[in-house]
């Protein structure tokens, strides 16, 4: 949010106005608290009425506040790691830091804007817990009404066990820009710090990271593949692959290749638009498939929530922000779009969490099959 202290007036208050953000009802409710009735609510009608007055202290802020600009979480990464002891998680990780502890230093343009230490993620256990923040970016050369923008971010631990009684703890960094997710992995490492010197886990091999190099050219198509189209549950039904990203593996001879790769190629961008890969990936080229290195795969799901119905599209890929040559990067789970028709944020956000669970149940039994021994 831009500065309250600066109330704004004639072009720059046009300029504000004229952003989609500031909606038809924001400048109709501003307004009718005056007393001032349009015949229509258009903003072809009502800018000019609010140009031609100056806005109150009171006014200026309602304005600003109104067009707050925030996103959604909407990437996810995954960790796990083996529990040696079984104490309350609850006791062990709250207390552990502030958002001091969070700044890697004063030259960056965001500060933490909230902060919540862990709790219980729903209320009751000690072994399910949920830390999330809210992170201010300030972007100097956006426009002044643009120049802040407010990004939320999480961070769950659950503990639990399996068949064989053995203890394990999972952690989802929940993120929606490129300063969460450092904000995430900083909590992260001070809790593997704490968890370690109390001998609760051992210090884990990559940070309890899914990683690009673990696995063969070959299982890590099969891994994408399934753990993208393995969800045929009524809640959330998988109907196709909507895209597929590849480069040829250049620490092998593939000039032999080169032919079948373009024609790859070109079957992906006449099916992207409307059509299932999954068979041109997973059957016509899988004789390439030890010779090439996928790196993301797209799906669509319909959705059926109680008395919300809609779709969504999940990435499943190796990435990070803004970076193009990456080195052994990271699986990242990433919402390319939800929609569920009529249904509010509250619900929107619990829809997600619960998709996230499953994608995160059948990763754990699609690892033991794909990943490098």
């Amino acid at each position: 949010m831009a500065d309250t202290n600066f109330i704004p007036w004639g072009e720059n208050l046009k300029g504000l106005v004229s952003q989609t953000k500031c909606t038809a009802t924001i400048i109709n409710d501003i307004l009718r608290e005056r007393g001032v009735f349009c015949s229509s609510s258009e903003k072809v009608n009502t800018v000019p009425n609010l140009i031609k007055s100056l806005l109150s202290p009171a006014e200026s802020y309602e304005l600003l506040n109104g067009i707050k600009t925030k996103e959604k979480l909407d990437k996810v990464n995954f960790r796990s790691y083996e529990v040696k002891q079984d104490s309350d998680l609850l006791d062990l990780v709250s207390g552990l830091m502030d958002t001091d502890d969070l700044q890697s230093n004063d030259y960056v343009n965001y500060q933490i804007s909230d902060f919540n230490d862990f709790t219980s993620l729903d209320g009751t256990s000690s072994n399910s817990l949920i830390l999330d923040f809210e992170v201010c970016r300030k972007d100097i050369l956006d426009d002044w009404y643009e120049s802040e923008k407010f990004f939320k971010g999480s961070v769950e631990i659950k503990k639990g066990s399996d068949d064989n009684k053995a203890i394990s703890m999972s952690v989802k960094l929940n993120h929606s820009s490129p300063e969460t997710k450092e904000v995430a992995d900083k909590v992260i490492s001070i809790v593997e710090k704490s968890l370690i010197e109390d001998g609760v886990i051992d210090e884990p091999k990559q940070g309890g990271r899914v990683l690009f190099d673990d696995f063969t050219n070959e299982n890590r198509i099969n891994f994408l593949n399934s753990l993208a189209s393995q969800h045929t549950g009524y809640d959330f039904y998988h109907t196709k692959i909507d895209d597929f990203s590849f480069t040829p593996d250049k620490d092998l001879d593939t000039k032999h290749l080169k032919q079948d790769t373009n024609l790859l190629e070109k079957d992906i961008n006449r099916l992207r638009v409307s059509g299932d890969l999954e068979k041109i990936i997973t059957v016509k080229w899988k004789h390439i498939h030890p010779y090439i290195k996928a790196t993301k795969v797209v799906a669509t799901y319909t959705i059926d929530h109680k008395s919300y119905s809609g779709e969504c599209r999940v990435s499943y890929e190796f990435s990070d922000y803004n970076k193009r040559k990456l080195i052994n990067p990271e699986l990242c789970i990433n919402f390319v779009n939800l929609k569920l028709k009529g249904a509010p944020p509250s619900v929107i956000h619990n829809v997600q969490s619960i998709i996230m669970r499953e994608i995160e149940t059948r990763k754990n039994e699609l690892l033991a099959k794909y990943k490098k021994p």
